[in-house]
């Protein structure tokens, strides 16, 4: 029986496709994610879809995961689930997220919406800045795959049918985006901004 305990071991199995690994992740961190997102969504069954909706995209991304922690990335996918839900309900306003004090470790990197505040708003405009200075220093190739990916929302083998590349040079294309985000945001913001800013790459 394997020990997927280390993390690096656990993000290079799962990269390599392991389901048990794959398992073995989502049993250890469902009880707390569970905990954090019935925080931002009262109902419990659609706490459940969410974490399960993030953690099928976390597995159909897994070979763009790096050895950044687990955990905090974890955390930031759900909580982005959490708020895409709430916006698409269009009670976000109602259900206004705040800051809480009593959140302990990674959980309390995630307890606040930009759109919330006036501070966060300019950090917002502001990470939006950033995000059109990355991708304007792609390669144009290497661009154009990544907006049809990210903000498009094509899949990997509609954009290599749309642009006559191979899937292969798709997939090469956005790990080099993501590696050049992954740069730029890691020396430039703390970890609590770079890993949202990660989680919202690999969605």
């Amino acid at each position: 029986m394997v020990d997927f305990s280390d993390d690096n071991l656990l993000v290079k199995e799962i990269k390599k496709g392991n389901k048990q690994a794959f398992e073995y992740l989502f049993k250890s961190y469902y009880p707390r994610l569970r905990g954090y997102a019935i925080r931002f969504v009262e109902d419990e069954e659609t706490v459940c879809d969410i974490i399960q909706e993030c953690f099928l995209h976390l597995w159909e991304k897994r070979t763009y995961l790096t050895s950044l922690s687990l955990s905090s990335l974890l955390f930031a996918i759900v909580r982005n689930g959490c708020l895409n839900h709430l916006k698409h309900q269009a009670i976000v306003e109602k259900h206004r997220i705040e800051y809480s004090s009593g959140f302990q470790g990674e959980e309390r990197l995630y307890a606040t919406d930009f759109s919330m505040d006036t501070e966060y708003k300019l950090l917002y405009d502001e990470l939006q800045q950033q995000i059109g200075l990355v991708i304007g220093r792609l390669p144009e190739r290497c661009r154009e795959v990544f907006i049809l990916s990210r903000f498009e929302g094509l899949k990997n083998r509609e954009i290599a049918e749309k642009l006559h590349i191979s899937l292969k040079a798709v997939e090469v294309h956005i790990s080099k985006a993501l590696q050049s985000f992954s740069n730029h945001f890691k020396e430039k913001y703390p970890v609590d901004i770079y890993l949202i800013i990660i989680a919202w790459l690999i969605r």
